[in-house]
């Protein structure tokens, strides 16, 4: 029978498919805002830049929200304060807004995605690589941000086999379960398994958590 838990190897010979028609990732984006989108609104032409350029302490991508220093007018629309500082972050941290925003000139879209947003979803994979930085990645998905690419990386893409991505183990259902580095070597520890390191973890009926869920709009 199947473990609880199983990596990615043992989900694909399970599903009988062939890991290698697949993308394997890494678990890191490392492109940059979509180039139109850095047209048409003059961003910088990298995180650094935008973040030095407008006030950000060089090397340090941090900053506390103080809701009173927010405009009045996205205090007015009852967001959280995340949403709503990072609606003021498009030139600053790219990342930021688009995780809870789309480009000024876009609608978000909910529900189903489209064959064309999925053909998106997956040239930006090819491209540029996924699994982090979830709000750069999603400006090349026009109409989506980046916590609804984050969920649907985790609920279709892994799911469906067409990324590998060695983060997330997989329950007999499918369902992907992001273990993480740490909780895989955690995991491989108490197996008596050989480290992550070395491309792979044993199987196991260990719980593992999955990550939270995203933030609401």
């Amino acid at each position: 029978s199947l473990p609880s838990l199983m990596n990615a190897e043992t989900f694909f010979r399970a599903k009988g498919w062939d890991m290698a028609e697949a993308i394997e990732t890494d678990g890191h984006f490392r492109g940059w805002v979509e180039p139109g989108v850095v047209a048409r609104y003059g961003l910088e032409p990298s995180a650094a830049a935008a973040w030095e350029k407008h006030g950000g302490l060089p090397g340090k991508f941090y900053q506390k929200v103080d809701r009173a220093g927010l405009p009045a007018e996205l205090r007015a629309r009852g967001w959280s304060n995340a949403k709503a500082a990072s609606a003021t972050q498009l030139q600053k941290n790219p990342n930021a807004y688009f995780y809870r925003h789309v480009a000024p000139h876009e609608e978000q879209a909910f529900g189903e995605w489209e064959p064309w947003e999925h053909e998106a979803f997956m040239d930006a994979c090819r491209r540029h690589g996924v699994g982090d930085k979830w709000g750069l990645f999603a400006s090349y998905v026009p109409n989506r941000v980046g916590y609804q690419c984050s969920a649907y990386y985790r609920d279709e893409v892994l799911p469906r086999g067409l990324v590998v991505d060695r983060r997330f183990l997989f329950t007999r259902t499918g369902e992907a379960v992001f273990a993480g580095d740490a909780s895989r070597r955690l995991l491989a520890r108490r197996l008596g398994a050989p480290s992550p390191a070395a491309g792979s973890i044993a199987s196991s009926s260990l719980s593992l958590p999955s990550p939270p869920p995203p933030p609401p709009p």
